[in-house]
């Protein structure tokens, strides 16, 4: 069994540090992901502000203290390194399609269609990403029928209207989300479908990969209104933490 994330933020020396932990559920990358940002870290020179683009670079910190065998990071580096590594990414990422745009936000979109709009070199794109950083991309809402007939994964057209403008930092989401509460108009059940996603990730020791269709099947309702309010619970859980 996968060992639960455990997010710790602790004081040293003044400075707020946290674990790889922390890092995971404050960008929504996968374990993988975070450690391959510290073993690449001297691949940016210190002295260096920002690249050949203009775009800003920061080093990943280095280790601010070890404890009981947890390795802590300076938060307020770590948060700039993600900012300059977002703001680069941002800038590779080819423009999405405007018919995704068009239509109704409640219509299934094939994995096919998704992997045109957005410009993905194949559907694999999409896939590595369900499995590999969860949170990062919709969860399917079901199948379609492909183009030989079998069935394959759909999306709702307004979950990938929202990836797309999160890409592109336009109401930016799970990954790339400014540190701290984000305050919308919800409806009330909206908000209640956050509380109560909120308690369960509390219950089970954080977030792991299903929890949006666990909780839609217990309360008779479509997986994608689930899966949206554990992106945003998962955030609150991430703000609790760096207040903690």
């Amino acid at each position: 069994m996968a060992k639960q994330p455990n997010p710790q933020v602790r004081t040293v020396n003044g400075r707020t540090v946290v674990n790889r932990d922390w890092m995971i559920e404050r960008t929504g990358a996968s374990r993988p992901t975070v450690n391959l940002w510290y073993a690449k870290r001297d691949e940016v020179p210190a002295d260096v502000e920002t690249d050949a683009d203009g775009k800003p670079v920061a080093r990943h910190p280095e280790k601010a203290a070890t404890i009981e065998r947890v390795d802590f990071y300076d938060q307020e580096q770590f948060e700039a390194f993600y900012a300059g590594l977002q703001e680069r990414k941002k800038s590779k990422v080819l423009p999405t399609d405007p018919e995704l745009y068009d239509g109704k936000v409640e219509d299934r979109i094939s994995i096919n269609q998704a992997t045109e709009w957005f410009h993905f070199a194949g559907p694999g794109v999409i896939r590595k990403y369900l499995k590999a950083n969860p949170g990062y991309f919709p969860e399917p809402v079901g199948t379609v029928e492909g183009p030989t007939g079998r069935q394959i994964p759909a999306f709702r057209r307004g979950d990938l209207q929202d990836f797309g403008r999160k890409r592109t930092g336009d109401n930016t989401g799970t990954a790339g989300r400014p540190a701290g509460p984000q305050r919308r108009d919800r409806k009330p059940q909206t908000e209640q479908r956050i509380a109560t996603a909120l308690d369960y990730l509390r219950e089970i020791g954080g977030y792991r990969r299903g929890v949006g269709s666990e909780l839609a099947e217990r309360h008779h309702e479509p997986a994608w209104k689930w899966e949206r309010a554990v992106k945003e619970a998962r955030n609150q859980l991430s703000t609790d933490a760096s207040n903690s």
